[in-house]
């Protein structure tokens, strides 16, 4: 079947794309887990523990952990919400949101050199084939938030 197909070479392509960029030294050992919350933290703003697991798909526990560790390295903070002063906002400092800017960065100079080696053409189907796997997915589930996955493979 052509799932499949796809399956394995999106992995592949994962794969490929995690180990571009220049893996800095004094960047902080991240799991993938704390990647994708940053990335989200990134994307959507300020966020309660339970909407930031429910972005991502994990648990309250597991997202918790994350965000420990990304306190402890200063790449995420925790803010009184100002709407309810029993709960906390979850929040990416500068240098959270540099890590973030700069993978982007990677990942689209990666990209952007292999397309350079195809016709336009070619490049605009790869991009519209790829938009219509996204709006697919989307439909099946309106909370996924695939910008994540790809960012963090690293």
């Amino acid at each position: 079947m052509q799932g499949e197909a796809l399956v394995a070479e999106l992995e592949l392509l994962f794969s490929l794309l995690a180990r571009t960029g220049t893996g800095l030294a004094d960047e902080p050992s991240l799991t993938s887990t704390q990647k994708v919350v940053l990335i989200e933290l990134v994307a959507a703003g300020p966020l309660r523990l339970g909407a930031l697991a429910e972005r991502i798909g994990a648990s309250d526990p597991t997202v918790s952990r994350a965000i420990d560790g990304l306190v402890a390295a200063g790449i995420a903070e925790r803010r009184p919400d100002p709407d309810d002063r029993r709960a906390v906002l979850h929040v990416a400092t500068t240098k959270g949101r540099d890590w973030v800017e700069r993978r982007r960065r990677e990942v689209t100079a990666a990209l952007e050199g292999v397309l350079a080696g195809l016709a336009p053409a070619d490049r605009e189907h790869v991009v519209r084939l790829v938009a219509l796997l996204n709006d697919g997915l989307r439909e099946g589930d309106p909370g996924l938030s695939p910008r994540s996955a790809l960012l963090a493979a690293r």
